[in-house]
């Protein structure tokens, strides 16, 4: 009896459905950058209390949603995504655990982007096994929130340093990406009321807060405003993704 329970495959975690699991791996990938975001936070001097926090939160948060995405993993494709996830976060954990060196921030960043599209696979064979087109927009809302630590990061790695042009282009690249899934996300016929209501506040804080993003290039640096800034958007599209999650399971359950 006790060899043939080890051959048993774990049952699918009942407690998490599909637009729960979207906004849940998607989530990781946030986590995957708010790590090191924090982390040259931490090397530079910048809020860092807050930073310690974000840091030891985020760190244990990616590893006990690691766990939850392994007790739904559905399909044996899901599960080999998030071996491949688990191996990426041995490398980066030792990293993100160990003193802040800013010598280290380069390798980290390089680290932290894999984990990302690790991350970001799960998400993507998550949202095919659900089957629903509501599930892209649990994807992509959840995908602002990773971009808003990207933003933050790149800022800050600049600040670091690491002050050339491929710094610049990939803040400014986050930057687009994070306009274009928000017109995405505002076009959306799915959208509730309140979706919309909310969209249309991110919307007015990006346009008055692109003004401190500005000339990063130049070295003309507001790093705490930054921090505030990517903080309240992260925490105001954590907050639509849920609303997204919701409706994707209400819309596939009727």
């Amino acid at each position: 009896m006790a060899a043939q329970a080890s051959i048993t495959p774990p049952a699918v975690n009942p407690s998490i459905t599909d637009g729960a699991a979207i906004n849940i791996a998607g989530r990781q990938r946030m986590l995957s950058e708010r790590m090191v975001k924090a982390y040259i936070q931490l090397c530079i001097d910048v809020d860092t209390q807050k930073a310690h926090a974000q840091l030891d939160g985020a760190s244990a948060l990616f590893k006990k949603q690691l766990g939850q995405l392994n007790d739904y993993a559905p399909n044996k494709k899901i599960t080999q995504g998030l071996v491949a996830v688990q191996q990426q976060w041995d490398q980066l954990e030792g990293i993100v655990n160990d003193l802040p060196t800013t010598s280290k921030i380069p390798e980290l960043i390089i680290l932290g982007e894999e984990l990302v599209a690790r991350s970001h696979q799960v998400v993507l064979d998550i949202q095919r096994f659900s089957g629903s087109s509501s599930a892209v927009l649990v994807n992509i809302s959840g995908r602002q929130r990773m971009l808003s630590q990207r933003m933050a990061k790149y800022y800050f790695a600049h600040l670091s340093g690491l002050r050339h042009n491929e710094t610049v282009e990939r803040f400014e690249t986050t930057l687009g990406e994070f306009e274009k899934g928000l017109a995405d996300l505002t076009k959306a016929p799915e959208n509730s009321k309140e979706i919309a209501k909310a969209l249309k506040k991110v919307d007015a804080q990006l346009r008055f807060s692109k003004s401190g993003f500005k000339h990063l290039d130049k070295g003309n640096y507001t790093p705490h405003v930054i921090s505030r800034t990517t903080e309240s958007m992260l925490k105001r599209m954590d907050n639509i993704t849920q609303q997204y999650a919701t409706l994707h399971d209400q819309l596939k359950s009727n």
